[in-house]
């Protein structure tokens, strides 16, 4: 030691050499410090990154596991259960995996400090418990999807709970797992710098003499981690406000945009603002009809097109799936909204090349203006909700201002829904008879049976003022149940008594031929009245063979034909396919639409169309009845083009029970002998 101190009194470029060394081993010391610091920011960086996807991925599974459960109980078929609960099975088993991937990343870092609560209080501690509120709403769903299937009501009780779980208690403590990170990823940051300027410091104060050797590379590299982590903080930032696939501002973006211009607006001057709430008309069959990829690209697509449409003059968002909301809160002078949603019409209403696949974009928009429909952001939400409601219901590809009368519609129908309920449990929906008779010989050859509902307050409603509410709540074949057991006594009463009417019929609805059992349940209710199926006869609505076209309706339709129930195609002629249909040999008789028979005397279109008809059943070997005719005249035009078999406000009207006795009894008595004993009529609870 006492020799080298020596020598370094003695030999200054000895002194130099050691300094030098020195500093340049204190520099890269510097460095090595400086880039592990670095090292550790990104990394906590891309751990952050990672808990804020999962937190992500929690939340949209969270909210379709829910959106499942709802689309689960409105299904109308055990088919679509199934295949909802298949979805939601599959969302369970990601949300659990993504729930635990989360917790163990997190457990193993240290937020102490950075807020005063840590993400393990939000796990497992009150009043947030996010680790047991999450297993709460898997239990609740397993338990949904066990009994579903079997018992809805029961499902029922386990809906609510997931709702509240997702919506009111885990969405809310992911948010604060989030605000927890992000309070630490702000204080990491501003330590991060501030660790680098001391730094930076001290290696210009050791290291200016050799700058231009070693430092200033360095220092490149160092300014270059530095803007990497910069890059994914803000890419953290974007993609916790926009959707990955379009990207568009996202739900909680628009929220927090809507409820900010609400109320600066409220407590300033009120600004120009509407929100145009929009979806796409039948989506869910283009996922069906091309894939879900393709149904992806088509929503990347439409949100393009909207975002060249909407420009500067507002935000558009994607709330989620294809349900879309658009903030206009700086249209120019030379906008307005309802030109605004003019064109997003043109742009949207239009064919879309995807692959080479083309689909009919068609787009429904409701539109809600502050502060004359709402004065807070739920309110306008709300106002454009049923706007978006009355232009669906108005045929769908056009868009509707929010008005006063809409909440009295939406409040009628939701009372209408209720008062089906209760008609059904009291069975308030009673059957009338409309006879139908074989013009050449004037036999009867059936009755048509008809529902009408006998409310309480209203008196009797026909058909057209609830049979549509009635089959979008799933009620249809309830009603068909209460009224065909009603129908089938009094046809057994008929019988005893010696009245002859022929066969009485049942009109499946749509419902009806896809629940599973249903056609053999209304067999057996017939035979415990005392008819057999040979007195039955269904009536298939042409649009409901269509629209179903599957395994599952063709097998419903032959299985009311291995009962020895006869199946006619009812309001033949105003569908499409109608060929291929009467092609299956799956009917025996085709019943001509009222609107080709009315004034058929004075129309000679419509005697070519029922010309047409009853030549083209007569080829296949098919029956052909007409119903709707009103004059005597409609009588012989029909007759001399070979129909002879009627039914009509001409022939007679629709009559109760009592009194549709005492018509056949009297026609039975003045008709000539039938001369065919397999003649068929039918009957239905759809007019």
């Amino acid at each position: 030691m006492n020799s080298l101190l020596s020598k370094m009194r003695s030999d200054p470029e000895y002194r130099i050499r050691i300094a030098y060394r020195t500093a340049l081993l204190s520099m890269m010391a510097l460095l090595w410090a400086s880039f592990l610091i670095l090292t550790f920011a990104m990394n906590r960086g891309q751990s952050e990154s990672v808990v804020f996807q999962d937190i992500a991925k929690q939340r949209m599974l969270s909210q379709r596991v829910v959106l499942l459960g709802q689309l689960a109980l409105r299904a109308t078929s055990d088919e679509q259960k199934s295949e909802i609960l298949v979805l939601m099975g599959e969302s369970l088993t990601e949300l659990e995996s993504a729930h635990t991937d989360l917790a163990k990343l997190i457990g193993s870092q240290d937020t102490k400090g950075a807020v005063a609560e840590t993400l393990q209080d939000v796990y497992f501690s009150n009043p947030t418990q996010l680790d047991l509120r999450m297993r709460s709403l898997v239990t609740n769903a397993n338990r949904f999807s066990k009994f579903l299937m079997t018992s809805p009501d029961i499902a029922t009780l386990y809906l609510g709970p997931m709702e509240e779980l997702a919506s009111s208690m885990i969405l809310p403590a992911l948010d604060r797992v989030i605000s927890i990170h992000n309070g630490v990823s702000q204080k990491s940051t501003a330590m991060t710098k501030y660790v680098h300027l001391a730094l930076l410091l001290l290696s210009l104060a050791l290291l200016s003499v050799i700058w231009q050797f070693l430092f200033k590379p360095l220092a490149a590299k160092i300014g270059m981690r530095t803007m990497q982590l910069q890059v994914a903080h803000d890419n953290l930032q974007y993609a916790v406000l926009h959707d990955s696939l379009t990207g568009l501002a996202n739900r909680e973006y628009a929220m927090t945009k809507l409820q900010s211009i609400t109320e600066t607006s409220a407590k300033e001057s009120p600004g120009k603002l509407a929100v145009l709430h929009m979806d796409l008309d039948n989506f869910k069959s283009v996922n069906d009809t091309y894939g879900h990829t393709n149904g992806d690209r088509l929503l990347e697509l439409v949100a393009n097109r909207m975002q060249a449409v909407v420009g500067n003059n507002g935000t558009a968002c994607r709330m989620n799936g294809d349900e879309f909301l658009i903030i206009l809160d700086t249209l120019s002078a030379s906008e307005t909204v309802s030109g605004i949603a003019g064109k997003l019409l043109d742009a949207l209403n239009k064919p879309a090349n995807i692959d080479g696949l083309f689909s009919l974009v068609q787009t429904s928009i409701g539109i809600a203006s502050f502060p004359e429909d709402g004065k807070t952001c739920e309110d306008l939400l709300i106002a454009a909700d049923l706007a978006l409601y009355e232009a669906k219901n108005s045929g769908k590809g056009t868009y509707k201002f929010f008005k006063e009368n809409m909440v009295v519609k939406y409040n009628q129908s939701k009372t209408l829904e209720q008062e089906i309920d209760r008609a059904i449990e009291e069975r308030q929906f009673q059957p009338v008879f409309q006879p139908q008779i074989n013009a050449t010989s004037g036999a009867i050859i059936g009755v048509e049976v008809l529902v009408r509902w006998h409310h309480p307050d209203r008196g009797i409603l026909l058909p057209a003022e609830f049979l549509d509410a009635a089959a979008s709540l799933g009620k249809m074949t309830q009603m068909t149940r209460i009224v065909l057991e009603q129908a089938f006594e009094v046809a057994a009463r008929w019988l005893e008594e010696g009245t002859e009417f022929g066969r009485i019929g049942i009109n499946f609805s749509n419902q009806d031929l896809l629940l599973h059992g249903f056609v053999d349940e209304i067999a057996e209710i017939a035979k415990a009245s005392g008819l057999t199926c040979e007195r039955l006869s269904a009536e298939i609505v042409e649009s409901v063979v269509i629209n179903n076209d599957d395994t599952q309706c063709m097998t419903a339709l032959m299985r009311l034909r291995e009962l020895g129930i006869k199946v006619e195609i009812d309001d033949f002629g105003t569908g499409f396919a109608t060929m291929v249909h009467l092609n299956r040999k799956i009917f025996d008789r085709v019943k001509i639409d009222r609107q080709f028979i009315t004034n058929i005397d004075q129309s000679e279109r419509n005697r070519i169309i029922v010309d047409s008809i009853i030549r083209l059943s007569t080829a296949l070997g098919l029956g052909v009845i007409a119903e709707g005719m009103e004059r005597q005249e409609e009588i012989d035009t029909l007759m001399e083009l070979g129909c002879v078999e009627f039914q009509g406000n001409a022939i007679a009207l629709p009559m109760p029970a009592n009194i549709a006795g005492t018509w056949l009894k009297a026609h039975n008595k003045t008709a000539l002998p039938r001369r065919h004993s397999n003649e068929t009529a039918t009957a239905s609870t759809a007019h």
